[in-house]
């Protein structure tokens, strides 16, 4: 079922398999009307396909059904098992319509076939089934199936008499989403009425080449095939096709407005001598793949086109020294640098950890966030209007109209999925053709970044910088906690430093049953024997300077123990942090988790993250257990879950809107990028259609 060949019959004539790209994709022939003009289609039904992104004639024949059901014989009553669909036949021997006031009822039905065996079916406020049914004849059944208290039920199952049979065993049904008032079978009927006489009609803009290479049908045999379909292959064939549409709409529209807002940038000089200087800067020497990326950054950073980079890398890879490498390099060309973090703790966290380097070379930097003094922030901006100040790190407060460069020649905006693509653009707008450096720190796989960011060159940083211990994982049933006390104060007491994470901050948020809450947690261990090594609590409700401060001393070394909520999952950097134990673990995702376990093992030392949780999620945590590559988890959270909200990729910029899940797709992700940056006037086309 899952091969993409169609069978050799091909209704489209031997004229179109020579055509080449055409001006558009819609001829005078396709149904370009609106849905009112489809018999049995008034206003309210054509406001109620809005809902699903339907709202011509021709975005009906475009619908995309959500699966295909390939009809089966019916089943022995006794042989039946619950399920999502199954098919029963046999004599009514029971039947009862049951009113409850004008508009509620049910009507019950109970078969019983040759053998003897029975079941009961069910329809809730459906009083016509009672007549369509008749006591002593013979019916079929097919539906969602279901243990009851009373045994096996079939649940509004479709009913098949022998007037009006259902399908034959071997049928291939496509499956349609249904809207309030209208049926999933009415949807599908228009659908296939529309690809009878229209499918024909349109026209294929991709040239043969492509849809050769990816083993695709032309639109107009997609269409035939995708709603009446010959062969389970041919449908998976017909459905790819039609998931390339949007993927070449989002495309265009990146690439659309990539170019219009871009101008030109001044170029900065930097020379072979120059590359290596800044590359020597550090007090190490640079990963293979983190010189490679620095060619790259060199190369963008020298062109008078913007750059637009995702750099995308995992835990403790070394995003933030390509960053540091790309920011030295602006400012050796007299220009300044604006790099952005989304919240207060990351922002200092690049500061305080660039200073000291920065400040090595001459270069003058400050920090500016909402809790920044007013004194100092007025004093801060006239340096940087001024262009005395190199390099500004902030947090939203960068947006602030009173935020003035000089000139800015560099944007660099860490964790990127959490600011708009408008906010991206208002820092943009205060250099005009500034370079932009995006950076993620949650992975995703390559083809699926190219499509989400398709206005984008992608740089992925998979290797760990030498000289790091190793992290072990290992999940702890809840009942264990006691014992880990012990563990903890070993390490404590050889001058190594704890997480413990718990999900809730205090007892009011957490009701009966609710996860341990980290004011609770930090009260216990204030009694425990970990006391004496010194113990912190730190979570969102804190006012930032108070926050800052707690995570300083423990910065310090003068806190062995730190109790915290999520908020530590980005922007803490303890090299001495060796355990961090993260309580009800169940609660969240591998990528939030995997984030947390980077908090650790950023020294020499061996480090352990322990995960607390229910047994039931054991098997989730085995994929943490057995790897520390956060791509590898990315992966397979797009195998278990689809694209999701991975990344907060829909907040990316793409107007994803009648996307799907791309996951579902990854060859097609990458062949969309590839067919719109290599014709112009494919580009033109789906940006056209998307205006």
């Amino acid at each position: 079922m899952t091969a993409r060949h169609l069978p050799q019959s091909d209704p489209v004539s031997p004229s179109a398999r020579q055509r080449s790209p055409q001006s558009h994709p819609r001829s005078r022939q396709e149904p370009i009307g609106p849905l009112t003009d489809l018999p049995g289609v008034g206003p309210a039904r054509a406001r109620a396909l809005e809902q699903l992104g339907v709202r011509s004639l021709r975005d009906l024949l475009f619908l995309v059904p959500l699966g295909v059901r390939i009809w089966g014989e019916p089943r022995p009553l006794g042989q039946l098992v619950a399920g999502p669909f199954v098919r029963a036949a046999g004599r009514v021997v029971g039947l009862r319509l049951q009113r409850r006031g004008r508009r509620r009822s049910h009507v019950r039905a109970l078969l019983e076939d040759e053998a003897g065996d029975r079941v009961q079916a069910v329809w809730f406020n459906q009083p016509w089934v009672a007549e369509k049914l008749v006591r002593g004849a013979w019916a079929e059944l097919a539906g969602p199936a279901r243990e009851g208290k009373e045994g096996l039920q079939l649940q509004g199952p479709r009913i098949g008499t022998e007037e009006e049979p259902l399908p034959e065993p071997g049928t291939l049904q496509p499956l349609y989403p249904s809207v309030e008032g209208i049926h999933a079978d009415r949807i599908g009927a228009w659908c296939r009425e529309l690809a009878e006489r229209h499918a024909s009609a349109v026209v294929e803009p991709l040239g043969d080449p492509l849809l050769a290479r990816l083993d695709l049908p032309a639109l107009p045999r997609a269409l035939a095939e995708l709603h009446a379909p010959s062969s389970p292959a041919a449908f998976e064939a017909a459905r790819r096709r039609l998931a390339l549409e949007p993927l070449l709409t989002v495309q265009a529209r990146l690439r659309a407005r990539g170019r219009a807002g871009a101008g030109r940038a001044r170029a900065a000089r930097i020379d072979r001598a120059l590359h290596e200087e800044l590359c020597g800067r550090f007090p190490f020497r640079f990963t293979g793949g983190q010189r490679a990326i620095a060619g790259e950054l060199r190369r963008d950073l020298c062109r008078r086109v913007p750059m637009r980079r995702l750099l995308q890398g995992d835990v403790g890879s070394g995003k933030t020294v390509l960053a540091l490498y790309a920011a030295m390099a602006i400012v050796e060309s007299d220009g300044q640098v604006a790099i952005m973090a989304p919240t207060e703790l990351l922002a200092q966290q690049h500061f305080y950890g660039a200073r000291e380097l920065l400040g090595s070379v001459g270069i003058e930097a400050a920090l500016i966030t909402a809790a920044t003094p007013a004194a100092e922030r007025r004093f801060q901006l006239e340096r940087l209007a001024r262009g005395e100040l190199n390099i500004v790190f902030g947090t939203h407060a960068l947006f602030s109209r009173d935020v003035r460069f000089a000139r800015l020649d560099l944007a660099i905006i860490d964790e990127q999925h959490r600011f708009g693509v408008a906010q991206r653009e208002k820092l943009l707008a205060k250099g005009g053709g500034a370079h932009l450096l995006l950076m993620t720190a949650t992975p995703i796989p390559r083809t699926l970044a190219q499509t989400l960011y398709g206005g984008l060159e992608v740089s992925t940083l998979r290797e760990s910088p030498p000289g790091r211990g190793s992290v072990r994982t290992r999940y702890v049933e809840r009942g264990a906690i006691k014992k880990m006390s012990r563990f903890l104060a070993e390490r404590l007491a050889q001058g190594e430093q704890v997480y413990w994470v718990c999900p809730r901050i205090g007892e009011r948020e957490a009701a009966a049953g609710a996860p341990a809450a980290a004011e609770r947690r930090y009260a216990q261990a204030l009694e425990s024997s970990l006391a004496p090594f010194g113990v912190e609590l730190v979570h969102g409700r804190l006012p930032s300077e108070e926050r800052s401060a707690r995570l300083d001393r423990f910065r310090r070394g003068e806190v062995g123990l730190l109790i915290a909520t999520t908020v530590i999952e980005v922007g803490v950097d303890v090299p001495d942090a060796t355990v961090i134990v993260i309580e009800n673990a169940e609660r969240l995702g591998l990528a939030q988790l995997h984030q947390l376990r980077g908090r650790v093992g950023r020294g020499p030392r061996n480090a352990y993250c322990f995960l607390i949780g229910a047994h039931s999620a054991r098997k989730r945590f085995e994929l943490l257990e057995r790897t520390r590559d956060g791509f590898e988890i990315a992966e397979r959270d797009l195998a278990l879950r689809g694209m999701g909200d991975l990344a907060g990729i829909r907040q990316a910029g793409a107007n994803l809107e009648g996307l799907g899940d791309p996951a579902r797709d990854l060859d097609l992700v990458a062949a969309a990028r590839e067919a719109v940056r290599a014709d112009p006037r494919l580009a033109t086309l789906y940006a056209d259609r998307a205006g």
